[in-house]
């Protein structure tokens, strides 16, 4: 298990670095950001597909996960927890890695971060994240371990 839970956070790391170098370069975090780096308020047709997107994308990621490391002994609750495990090292190292540190404060030039994108206005993102954020990771989760659970047994 721990095998597993080591391979895919490091493909979870470097598919969050992946992203967020397209996301920036294409500018397709614009679409559902504001230039401070929130999820706006009102988000666009385009935004709102790009979020669903995303969200099928870590659910199937996490259903990944799951097939590869639970057989059909497993119990729901056992998915639960180890997915949960993975998912807060995924957003401890978007938060502190990506977000805080290459966003905020080494600000590569080649991934065009806005000037108002600042350590401090990242700071605030990274306060939503681990308040708010629960409200799109927890259904991730448990929507991919009732899949998996599911196709197990």
């Amino acid at each position: 298990m721990l095998i597993n839970m080591l391979i895919f956070f490091f493909i979870g790391c470097f598919s969050l670095m992946l992203l967020t170098l397209i996301a920036y370069k294409t500018g397709l975090v614009h679409k559902t950001r504001d230039s401070a780096g929130h999820l706006k308020k009102k988000q666009s047709i385009s935004g709102f597909i790009i979020m669903i997107i995303i969200f099928f994308l870590m659910t199937s990621f996490f259903n990944l996960f799951q097939i590869l490391s639970f057989n059909n002994k497993s119990n729901y609750l056992e998915i639960v927890l180890w997915s949960s495990i993975l998912i807060l090292l995924l957003i401890l190292f978007d938060s502190l890695f990506i977000d805080l540190l290459l966003i905020g404060k080494i600000r590569p030039s080649f991934l065009h971060i806005p000037d108002e994108t600042t350590i401090d206005t990242m700071r605030i993102h990274v306060k939503r994240t681990f308040t708010i954020g629960w409200i799109f990771v927890i259904p991730i989760v448990l929507i991919s371990s009732l899949i998996t659970y599911f196709i197990l047994k």
